[in-house]
C-alpha cells in the first residue's frame, strides 16, 4: 500500500431526487470500515438539494483512509429520527483507482430513481 489517500469532496449534484423533487440530505462517510464522519455533523442536521441542481459543500469535507471510504446518501424526511431515514445511493472509493491530483465526478443512482453526483479531488 502507497499510504494514507486524503480526499476533499466538495459538491454533491442531484439529476433525479427520491420523491416530490426535493431531498433533505446527509452524508455519512465510512473510511476503512472505521467510525463514520456525518455531514453535515449534528443529529438533525441536513442540507436540501432539489432534482437537477448541486449543493456546493459549504465546508469541504476532508477523509483519509488506507483502503476505502464507503460515502452514502440518506433522505431525512423527519427531523431528529435517524431511524425513519431513508437510504438513497452509496459509492466507495477504493485508494488503489484514486490518483493524487485528480478531480473526479461519480455518478450513483438507486432503482427507486434518486441519481446523483459527488464531486471530489484526491488530495494525497
Amino acid at each position: 500500500m502507497a499510504g494514507k489517500r486524503k480526499i476533499q469532496i466538495t459538491s454533491i449534484s442531484c439529476y433525479n431526487t427520491s420523491e416530490h423533487g426535493h431531498d433533505e440530505l446527509y452524508m455519512l462517510c465510512q473510511p476503512d470500515a472505521g467510525f463514520y464522519v456525518r455531514y453535515p455533523s449534528g443529529l438533525g442536521s441536513k442540507f436540501n438539494v432539489e432534482s437537477g441542481k448541486g449543493y456546493t459543500l459549504k465546508k469541504p469535507l476532508y477523509l483519509e483512509f488506507e483502503t476505502e471510504v464507503l460515502v452514502t446518501l440518506w433522505d431525512q424526511d423527519t427531523p431528529y429520527v435517524p431511524s425513519l431515514a431513508t437510504y438513497l445511493v452509496s459509492y466507495d472509493f477504493l485508494a488503489s483507482e484514486l490518483t493524487v491530483g485528480k478531480n473526479y465526478k461519480v455518478g450513483i443512482k438507486n432503482p427507486n430513481g434518486a441519481e446523483y453526483k459527488i464531486e471530489l479531488t484526491v488530495l494525497a
